[in-house]
């Protein structure tokens, strides 16, 4: 699914010699700028124009693997002032957890940028603590690299981490006033450089929507324990599917028996560390879930952006963030405490430990691979008479199973602008050089062929009056037409065109000037719609 997202610019600009604004390839069609998940203007895009796709998917993986490792030991080393063994134990554990692993298994290739989540808090502390513009950048190259994957989880647990952590860094400052003003000064920065980005990002999905199922089924304590050091990745596999809302392997996040056999050293956290301690045992609250009407979960849904957050297992990114900071800080507080005649053994000792513990976490985020997908087809019978696909508002149990697989091949789509995925089987954008979308009459239902066709351009001969065109792309509000008051409008989820007068000639373009318009609604629908 993810290569599609990167295989459209690969096809656009090489074959068509154009860089769209806008995906025809992929999901019937979705705006690219602006949606969180196209990747546009990322890393990942640069490699697809010199490596094919999957090619580049995997480049792009090792890339942020090894980027986010230096910057992650670069900010930890910076803003603790840690020796070498403590910043690497902090590193290790992160980098190898299996919150990223188990995501990139199952596909989740968005999730792969989370990595970067402890460099974008440090940084951001550090320039609170400094005032350092160097670390700024850094701070805005990160935050830009988590906006252009699509990485939403990422930036909001970054948000909820700051809130208490930049109130711990001014209570701890010896200038408060100082300290605030770095504060706004960066955040103005930030959100003034990378405004072309989430201004657009912000408008799309306010106006197009976003229509997930919240995860209803709670944690307990017992399963903290599996999730993280057990020999399972899947402790809710013998639970009914239906309770739990997302699949199971969300909840892999194997850390590795060496951190679980050195968790002893929380203890020598020391008092100025007890703050980020107590805010480790809040977000694992959070990882619960709804387990009551006061959890934390539950009164964070009440904020527009975490009600979003409808898989409470991913907070394990905060987790294991907070845990391997509390656990290299207890070992370099331990460390003061050993005769620096034995430095030498001891780290010997600890390079040999964290060579164990890659091994051991790499057998263990792959050991039940093969069993990520044995859900089998469910049996549903969806049919579609018409000869051109119908978006669906939502299809049952979509999220929890694999009834999306009948839906598609019933020629339907669900309105949801992640993982609309109408003519993905059809393999057409793959095998056709000449593919330029799919247009249908509404009174006839048959194909209404195009004068002219770019990505971002078409234009139509004579449409009668009230006649409606379908275009199978998502309807969104930057698209515009050629002829003054004749406004595009949305046909089940569908761009459309509903004329009111007979016309000669007309041309549906998608205007970047508009998808950076905050508009509060939805444009209406067809009259026929």
């Amino acid at each position: 699914m993810y290569s599609f997202h990167v295989e459209f610019l690969r096809k656009s600009f090489l074959e068509f010699g154009t860089f769209p604004l806008w995906n025809p390839y992929y999901g019937a069609g979705f705006p690219v700028w602006e949606n969180p998940t196209s990747k546009v203007g990322s890393f990942t895009h640069l490699f697809v124009l010199f490596f094919p796709t999957l090619t580049a998917l995997k480049v792009s993986f090792l890339f942020y693997f090894v980027l986010s490792g230096f910057l992650n030991l670069h900010s930890f080393r910076l803003y603790t002032k840690s020796k070498d063994l403590a910043s690497l134990i902090f590193v290790f554990t992160f980098q190898f957890s299996g919150f990223v692993f188990q995501k990139l298994y199952a596909g989740h290739l968005n999730q792969i940028p989370a990595l970067f989540l402890p460099a974008l808090v440090f940084y951001i502390l550090y320039f609170i603590k400094n005032g350092n513009w160097w670390i700024g950048i850094l701070t805005t190259m990160i935050t830009y690299i988590l906006l252009s994957e699509g990485s939403i989880y990422p930036l909001t647990q970054t948000a909820f981490l700051l809130f208490f952590l930049v109130i711990r860094e001014i209570h701890l400052s010896d200038s408060k006033k100082i300290a605030i003003k770095r504060l706004i000064k960066l955040s103005f920065f930030v959100l003034g450089i990378l405004s072309f980005k989430w201004i657009p990002m912000f408008q799309f999905v306010h106006s197009v929507g976003r229509y997930f199922v919240g995860d209803e089924y709670p944690l307990s304590g017992r399963d903290f324990y599996y999730i993280f050091f057990g020999s399972s990745q899947h402790p809710l596999l013998a639970q009914p599917f239906a309770p739990m809302q997302y699949r199971y392997w969300e909840y892999g996040n194997y850390l590795g028996q060496l951190p679980f056999f050195i968790s002893p050293l929380l203890l020598f956290v020391r008092k100025k560390m007890l703050s980020v301690f107590l805010l480790l045992v809040l977000v694992l609250l959070v990882m619960a879930g709804n387990f009551s009407l006061y959890s934390p979960a539950a009164l964070l849904e009440g904020l527009p952006i975490y009600s979003w957050e409808r898989v409470y297992p991913r907070w394990s990114l905060s987790v294991v963030f907070l845990f391997s900071w509390c656990l290299a800080v207890g070992f370099q507080n331990l460390w003061t405490l050993v005769p620096s005649r034995f430095y030498k053994i001891l780290g010997i000792i600890t390079v040999l430990c964290l060579v164990f513990h890659t091994q051991d976490t790499k057998r263990m985020n792959t050991k039940f691979l093969s069993e990520i997908f044995i859900l089998p087809l469910p049996a549903v019978d969806i049919k579609n008479p018409n000869i051109y696909p119908i978006t669906v508002s939502t299809v049952p149990d979509y999220g929890s199973d694999s009834r999306m697989l009948p839906a598609l091949k019933a020629n339907l789509s669900t309105n949801d602008i992640y993982e609309n995925l109408t003519f993905y089987f059809t393999n057409k954008t793959v095998k056709e050089k000449d593919y330029h979308g799919e247009f249908y009459l509404l009174s006839t239902k048959k194909t209404f062929i195009p004068k002219v066709w770019n990505p971002d351009h078409s234009e139509f001969g004579p449409l009668p009056k009230g006649e409606t065109l379908i275009i199978n792309q998502k309807f969104h509000s930057a698209f515009t037409t050629s002829i003054p008051g004749l406004e595009p409008c949305s046909y089940h989820g569908y761009l459309a065109v509903y004329t009111k007068e007979n016309i000669t000639n007309v041309a549906i373009n998608y205007s970047l000037y508009r998808s950076f318009k905050i508009e509060p609604a939805l444009s209406n629908g067809c009259e026929l719609d």
